[in-house]
């Protein structure tokens, strides 16, 4: 018996059925899948990383690349050769939008939002209830280097956080965490805790602000380690 095929997790709004070159009249279709425009959307328009778009769709970093792969495979041949793509079907199951959330924060040892991303105490990562309840919380140990030079953002991915809640950060962090699909709002200070259902109930805003220098800690060591932050 064939393995029964995964299905995938895709937006299904915003969808049209038919693209077809203007003037041509009847012409062959070519039929992309909803997961393989899923993909084009994660890899090409959001630009992840291939495992942070395949963790998205609930699918392996093989099976994603497998299907980008024909995407694009399609998508040229109907562009060059002048054919109408017709969006429709494939193993696919519509993103609930009751699903639980995880976000991530990096944290002091008494459980505040740290000043800065990349010399923070730890993570603590929160899973949420469809409803904003703290169903339980998960500590990350901060890796030994700055932050924007760890594996940090892979390893926050991995567990799932679509979400970071940051006080200080600086804007290459901000890209990488984007491209593992994690959105970072800025300017969060006081309780983890109370920040997180702060952002679930919609009262943080990013702030906009990353920033280039920063001192940690109360001593503030002051010397420079070349990525814009001071330790």
């Amino acid at each position: 018996m064939p393995r029964p095929c995964c299905l995938r997790r895709v937006r299904m709004e915003g969808a049209f059925p038919l693209f077809a070159p203007f003037g041509t009249g009847e012409k062959e279709e070519i039929e992309l899948t909803l997961d393989e425009l899923e993909a084009v959307h994660l890899a090409d328009y959001e630009e992840l990383y291939q495992e942070a778009a395949a963790r998205a769709m609930g699918i392996s970093r093989q099976t994603f690349g497998r299907i980008i792969h024909e995407a694009h495979r399609k998508i040229a041949k109907a562009l060059i050769e002048r054919k109408a793509l017709k969006i429709q079907g494939g193993p696919v199951r519509p993103i609930q939008e009751r699903e639980t959330m995880k976000i991530v924060v990096p944290t002091t040892k008494e459980g505040n939002v740290d000043s800065h991303f990349g010399h923070c105490e730890k993570f603590t990562l929160f899973e949420l209830s469809p409803e904003g309840e703290i169903l339980k919380r998960e500590e990350v140990p901060a890796p030994p280097e700055c932050g924007c030079r760890s594996d940090i953002a892979h390893i926050l991915s991995e567990k799932g956080a679509t979400v970071l809640l940051s006080g200080g950060i600086g804007e290459g962090a901000v890209q990488v965490l984007a491209r593992y699909g994690i959105q970072v709002i800025r300017g969060v200070f006081g309780s983890a805790e109370e920040a997180v259902k702060k952002y679930f109930a919609g009262k943080l805003e990013d702030s906009g602000e990353n920033c280039s220098e920063h001192a940690v800690g109360p001593q503030g060591h002051g010397s420079s380690h070349g990525c814009g932050h001071h330790r």
